[in-house]
Parts: structure tokens; C-alpha cells; sequence
């Protein structure tokens, strides 16, 4: 029998904290290529001074108290889950949620999939959509019992080590909520939550999946659905777009949540049942067509049918999104857990082909199934005023600015993948398609630049990443020489190994938890409230020490290259994020044996080029280094 989902969590070890020394010896060497040598210099000073002083020694002991208390490890009980996203003003839509795109089922209408996906005229629905939904719904809930039972396999590393699998248990029933200054994370008890909420032009509905024998059968939930698309298109006049406000900054999007709730008492029991859903089900009337660029718009911006952020509530942890094509995604708010955990419930959800019938007609008022009973949907309702009206206006302002600058798109690199990079590339693949993106980079703009990658420490109980600093003095090296056409390929080659041995040596203190910039970023806090004893024995507070003040702490992690992996991904056709600054790039990829996709995000109107042009840009790169390995490892004439 294989042990239970969380049998593992009471024998992992902590989250370590690391010594100053390592820190800052890392912290300093991830600088090298960055830094000018008078730059360097001063840097190094300042860090030097700050490793060995009083200030930096008890800013560490009180790390080590703040982590003897936690009841699980220092960083995400303390400071991740508030500094990375809670506290982040900025609207989810797009600079904070993910999205993953799905493969088309199995037995697809050719008729919905015709005309490029676009043969359904907008403001219609499809028999199809509601049948893959109802499909897909089930089959989430099928995995949320797996996790319920703790049949889901426990992931182990090599060496038989188990990983942390507490992510798991953050999926289901969990939803962000806006607060003033610092939003909050609702969690359900997954395991008693019987219903998920279903967003039909803007409208919002709550559905209950299961019955008295359990989860409701496909048909049974198909009905559900049909019920809820009959009962839209036959209102008379929409409720308010509430879901619209969900795509607002924080800030203003708390205080419209607030003003909502004092409107009538019915306000605060729907936004109880949406954050309490199990998870969201988005039915677009509207084909967002076969091109990844518009499908990933619609993930990141909502229906395009009807305008951007609308159709969707952005702050639930799991939101499925189907258009009237049956093209299907889905989105996530980052922070209760890592998309990389969540994108195994999709996949789940891709894994059967939706049973039949397969029916690729139009849903239309004069259709309206005769067995339809309109009278057991359960729709929200929402009451407006004035202030309502001028928020949700505001809101749509705001969310048109957000997606005019974004530029989304999938870069499905076919050549080569995981295997050719083993075999002739003969380097770590995940180090190797770091090295592409630097030399895409370095070709683009002539520099190089900070560059995020996200390290697992699921190692740790509780741990979730640290960041991997995927520029080096070596990778740095290797993209210079590369685009020198005096050096020759040997040299480049060995070049590139190196880079790739430094990649692979920080990805490895990465994910053992001895990475800088968690580390610091908490000693940084710490010492935003800290107070010492003075010379006369008197309590003082302490100014901000010069590390954290240098330039070179906020410009070393200004993230222009922020990049992060899925698995290979079979079922899922591409996933991505937003690019974290205004001039750089989100990239996510997936290594496959035979191709590599790359979801890619840039900003319109920035000193970044059109992600068009940069996925080009990568697409060359990989290239170029197919023709340098086997130029070398190859032909023979390139060992002489």
C-alpha cells in the first residue's frame, strides 16, 4: 500500500537559515557581472562590514528565535507569503497570476475548430463547451477527493526523499481577498465543500457538484451548466459586473469589496460562497481562435468577447476557463501555491477525453431544452448605487491600461529537447535553457541582466522556493564570447559547460535553502524595527545598515529575466506569467523530451521589444547552440 499524501510531513527536515558568511560570499559573487569594478569595490566594502558587525549578528539571532517559534519554517511563516504577493498593491491580473493553456479533447467537434476556432459567432455558447466543462468540473473534484484520501502519490526526490506535499492542500477552497495595505488568504475546509462558483457574462452562480451518493455525474453537472447559459440568456437586464472588480489594484479593489458589503446584507453571503467555492468554472460566449497570443490574453485578461477583466474572479487559487469553442486554461492567484503544483490538477483534468456526445451546436433561446429548470439556479445577485457604478467604471479604466501594455504569446520550440540536450548538448538541460535565454538577452539588448529563476525547496516542510541567480560571471563570459566571431567553437563550447556547471552548482545550494535572497531580504526586514543596546546601555533603534541601501541590493534584484519551469507537460499547451518589471520579460518554459514551450509576457511601449521579436530571439539561440554542440561533440574535425 503506498503511504498516505501527508504521511512524509512530520519527517522533513526544517528550512535552514544560512550563515552570514555564505550569504554574503553569494550575495558578492552573483554581483561580478553586474557591477563595474569601482562599483564592486564599494559593494564589497559595505557587505564585508555588515557580515562581521554587531548589527548583522543580531539581526541573525533574531532570525533564530523568529524561526524557533514558527511553527513550520521562518520564511513562509513569516515573511514570504506577505512580502512576495499579500502586500503587493499592484493588480493580480496579469502581474501576479498564472495561467496554463489545455490541449483540444480528444474527440473535438471539427466543426468548433474550424476557421481557425473562430466558427462560433460571438455571444453564443456550445453544446461542446458545457460538456467538456461538466467533464472537466468532475474530474477536478475526482482529484480533490485523491487529495481528500490522501491517495495522491507522495513526490520523491532522488535518494528516496520525500518532498513537501502540504502545497496540495491549498488549492481547493482558497481564494485571496482584498484588504487594505495587506490582503488575506481564505481557506475552506476542502474536504466539507460541496459547491464551485460558475461565472456566465459576469454574472455569478453557485453549483453545487455533489449530491446526496456524492460528486454529481457528468450529465448531471452538463445540466447544471445548460441551466445556468439558458437562465443568462434569458435575463432581462445582467447584475452589475462584479468580477470586473477583481481585476483592480488591491487597494482600490478592497475598498470597493467594503463599500459592496454595506449595500444590502445578501453581499456579504455571496462572497462567502465565492471564496468558500471549491474552485471557478469561467464559460466564455466567445472563441478566443487557435493563435496562442489570443489565447493567452483571454487567460491573463479575461473575455475578450466582452471586454478585459471581465468573466473571471482572479483571486480564487484555481479558476477553468472555457470558451464556446471548448477550447479550454486555467488561471491562478500565486500566492497560496506554486502553479507548478497546481498545474497537476489541470493536467488531471485533461488526462480522460470528455465522453460523448460530441455535439458542436449552438445554445440559443429558440434551443431551450425542454428539461431545463431555470428555477433551481442559485444566482448571486448584487444590488448597485452610485459608488458601485463609478468603482466598476474606474475598475474597466484600469484594467484596459494593464492589458493594452501587455504582450503575451507560446513559443513551441519543435527541433529538439530534453533528449538532444542529454546526448549531443551534453549539459544539464535546465542550465541549458538558461543559457539560451541569456544569450537571447544578451543579443537583444547587448547586456546582461539580473535573472530570476525559481528554485524548489520542497525539500524543507512548508518550503516553497528561493531564488536561483541564473547570471554569472561564467554565463556572462559564455554569451560574449559566443557573439565574438574570433572565438572558435571549442572555446565557446567549453565556455558554455562552465556556464552550465555554475548554473547547475547554484540551482543545487538554491533548493538546499542556502540561497541569498530570501535569507537577506528577512535580515532587511528585521532591521526595519530593530533595536540594540547604545554604548550608554540604552535601548536606540538602528538606521537601515548601508547593504540594503547600496544600489546595488534593489538593481541586483530587479528581475528584467524572470524565468521559472513546468514539467514536460504532455497534455498542457503552454503556461506563462507576467513579466515582473516593466522592461523585462516573465518566462516560463517546459523541457520535453522532443520540444521546449515558452510562455512569454513583455510590456507594450517599454525599452523590452515585442515578445514576438524575443521569442524569435530565443528560437535563434537554441539554434545557434544545436549547431555549436554538435559542431563539436559531432564532427569530428571540430576535436582536433
Amino acid at each position: 500500500m503506498a503511504p498516505a499524501t501527508y504521511s512524509f510531513q512530520d519527517t522533513l527536515p526544517r528550512l535552514p537559515i544560512p550563515s552570514l558568511k555564505n550569504s554574503c560570499d553569494l550575495y558578492l559573487r552573483t554581483l561580478v557581472p553586474l557591477l563595474t569594478p569601482q562599483e564592486y569595490a564599494n559593494t564589497e566594502r559595505i557587505v564585508t562590514e555588515f557580515q562581521t558587525s554587531e548589527l548583522a549578528q543580531s539581526l541573525q539571532q533574531r532570525l533564530v528565535d523568529l524561526d524557533q517559534k514558527s511553527p513550520y519554517n521562518w520564511l513562509e511563516d513569516n515573511f514570504w507569503l506577505n512580502k512576495a504577493y499579500l502586500e503587493w498593491r499592484e493588480p493580480v491580473m496579469v502581474n501576479s497570476n498564472w495561467y496554463i493553456l489545455g490541449q483540444d479533447d480528444a474527440n473535438h467537434p471539427k466543426e468548433l475548430l474550424a476557421n481557425n476556432a473562430k466558427s462560433v459567432a460571438p455571444g453564443e455558447f456550445t453544446r461542446f463547451q458545457i460538456r467538456r466543462a461538466a467533464h472537466m468540473v468532475l474530474r477536478g473534484v475526482h482529484y480533490k477527493e485523491i487529495i481528500d484520501r490522501q491517495e495522491l502519490p507522495v513526490e520523491m526526490m532522488k535518494g528516496n526523499k520525500a518532498q513537501c506535499m502540504w502545497q496540495y492542500s491549498r488549492i481547493f477552497g482558497v481564494t485571496r481577498v482584498p484588504l487594505p495595505h495587506c490582503d488575506s488568504v481564505l481557506q475552506g475546509d476542502a474536504s466539507k465543500l460541496r459547491h464551485i462558483i460558475v461565472v456566465v457574462r459576469d454574472q455569478l452562480f453557485n453549483l453545487e457538484v455533489y449530491d446526496q451518493n456524492g460528486p454529481k455525474s457528468v450529465d448531471a453537472l452538463e445540466k447544471d451548466l445548460l441551466n445556468i447559459v439558458t437562465y443568462v440568456q434569458n435575463l432581462q437586464q445582467l447584475d452589475a459586473a462584479i468580477p470586473l472588480l477583481t481585476s483592480w489594484d488591491r487597494d482600490n479593489w478592497a475598498v470597493a469589496r467594503n463599500h459592496l458589503l454595506t449595500i444590502d446584507p445578501s453581499h456579504r453571503v455571496n462572497t462567502q460562497i465565492i471564496e468558500t467555492s471549491l474552485f471557478g468554472l469561467a464559460l466564455d460566449d466567445y472563441s478566443h481562435g487557435d493563435a496562442l497570443s489570443d489565447r493567452t490574453r483571454s487567460m491573463f485578461c479575461g473575455n475578450q468577447g466582452i471586454g478585459n477583466g471581465h468573466n473571471r474572479w482572479f483571486d480564487k487559487s484555481f479558476l477553468l476557463i472555457v470558451d464556446s469553442s471548448g477550447k479550454c486554461g486555467v488561471s491562478g492567484e500565486h500566492s497560496p501555491a506554486d502553479a507548478l503544483t497546481v498545474s497537476f490538477t489541470f493536467d488531471h483534468m485533461l488526462m480522460e477525453t470528455c465522453p460523448g456526445p460530441f455535439d458542436p451546436s449552438v445554445i440559443s433561446k429558440a434551443t431551450t431544452p425542454a428539461t431545463a429548470n431555470l428555477s433551481a439556479v442559485n444566482h448571486l445577485r448584487w444590488k448597485s448605487d452610485a459608488k458601485l457604478i463609478q468603482c466598476l467604471a474606474d475598475a474597466q479604466i484600469a484594467a484596459d491600461a494593464v492589458a493594452s501594455k501587455s504582450d503575451s504569446d507560446v513559443l513551441i520550440f519543435t527541433e529538439f529537447g530534453n533528449d538532444w540536450v542529454k546526448k549531443v548538448g551534453r549539459v544539464p538541460p535546465d542550465a541549458f535553457y538558461q543559457m539560451a535565454l541569456q544569450l537571447a538577452y544578451f543579443r537583444t539588448h547587448n547586456t546582461v541582466v539580473p535573472t530570476y529563476e525559481s528554485g524548489s525547496t520542497r525539500k524543507y516542510l512548508h518550503g516553497r522556493t528561493e531564488t536561483i541567480r541564473s547570471c554569472s560571471t561564467d554565463s556572462k563570459r559564455f554569451v560574449e564570447a559566443f557573439v565574438n566571431p574570433s572565438v572558435d567553437n571549442k572555446t565557446k563550447y567549453e565556455l558554455l559547460q562552465k556556464a552550465a556547471v555554475a548554473h547547475r552548482d547554484y540551482t543545487m545550494i538554491a533548493s538546499d535553502g542556502y540561497g541569498c535572497d530570501r535569507h537577506l531580504m528577512a535580515l532587511r526586514i528585521l532591521n526595519a524595527d530593530h533595536q540594540m543596546l547604545s554604548k550608554s546601555g540604552k535601548f536606540e533603534d538602528v538606521p537601515m545598515h548601508p547593504i540594503f541601501k547600496d544600489p546595488a541590493y534593489a538593481n541586483s534584484q530587479t528581475w528584467l529575466l524572470s524565468t521559472s519551469s513546468l514539467h514536460a507537460g504532455v497534455r498542457l499547451m503552454g503556461t506563462g506569467f507576467g513579466a515582473v518589471y516593466p522592461d523585462g520579460y516573465g518566462i516560463n518554459y517546459m523541457p520535453a523530451p522532443k520540444l521546449i514551450k515558452f510562455g512569454i509576457e513583455s510590456k507594450r511601449g517599454a525599452k523590452s521589444v515585442s515578445t514576438k521579436e524575443f521569442a524569435e530571439n530565443i528560437r535563434q539561440a537554441l539554434r545557434d547552440l544545436r549547431v555549436l554542440c554538435e559542431d563539436v561533440n559531432v564532427n569530428p574535425k571540430a576535436r582536433l
